[in-house]
């Protein structure tokens, strides 16, 4: 048995890491938004890098990808009414579950190093409600998923009862150089294979809300059309 156990987590650790290196050859800074993005609005017509640039800093713009699974993907540009986006997500299906964690049952923490080398020890996340993605830098959903995840963490910072923390498959050099051309606003952890082959997360992204009794409450599974950042919020709001 443990023979078959350890074969099992070879093979595992293996299919990650090649899935983690797809692209990976590519500068790594053109993985992230840059002045080779191809963003329109809703009619069709493209703008300028700076143009784009200028209207998203203003965070009353949301760039929406045509196909969120394709690294060759087009984003358009859409003025953010939230009220609309909050009804639509509240009658749209809840995104996808995992198939590695489950709704209802406890979550184990373990310490982890931010890229920052910023320790995050596990008892330091008791009695908080604790929100994880699980990502790799060649994964273009995680990706894309990034500018959204992090305007929810904005909306939370002054909240030191809730955490964000993204773990991430890559090495902590690679992350660095991405993260200065794509800010995510999460605690980033990397070089977390261990990580990963210890909660069995073999696909992402992959998003949990955990609650102050270290239960999880949310977790998806995929880009789940762009809801993913709602339910997180949904699910911290209510969380008493």
């Amino acid at each position: 048995m443990k023979k078959i156990l350890l074969l099992f987590t070879i093979v595992f650790i293996f299919t990650l890491s090649a899935q983690a290196q797809i692209d990976i050859t590519r500068p790594i800074e053109q993985l992230g938004f840059n002045e080779n993005t191809i963003v329109t609005n809703v009619q069709g017509k493209k703008y300028t890098y700076q143009d784009w640039s200028k209207l998203m800093a203003t965070g009353k713009y949301k760039l929406n990808p045509v196909k969120h699974d394709s690294d060759s993907t087009a984003f358009v540009l859409t003025e953010r009414d939230e009220a609309a986006e909050n009804k639509e997500m509240a009658k749209a299906p809840k995104p996808e579950e995992t198939k590695f964690f489950k709704t209802g049952n406890s979550f184990t923490f373990f310490d982890m190093k931010e890229v920052n080398s910023t320790l995050i020890r596990s008892a330091d996340l008791k009695g908080k409600i604790v929100v994880l993605n699980f990502w790799f830098i060649a994964c273009p959903p995680c990706r894309y998923e990034m500018p959204e995840l992090s305007r929810v963490a904005e909306a939370y910072q002054n909240r030191k009862d809730v955490v964000f923390i993204g773990i991430s498959l890559d090495k902590t050099e690679n992350i660095e150089r991405f993260l200065k051309v794509s800010p995510f606003k999460y605690h980033i952890v990397g070089d977390s294979m261990s990580l990963f082959a210890y909660y069995g997360v073999d696909q992402c992204p992959a998003s949990l809300v955990i609650d102050k009794d270290g239960i999880i409450r949310f977790n998806s599974q995929g880009y789940g059309e762009g809801a993913v950042p709602y339910w997180i919020r949904k699910t911290i709001d209510e969380i008493k």
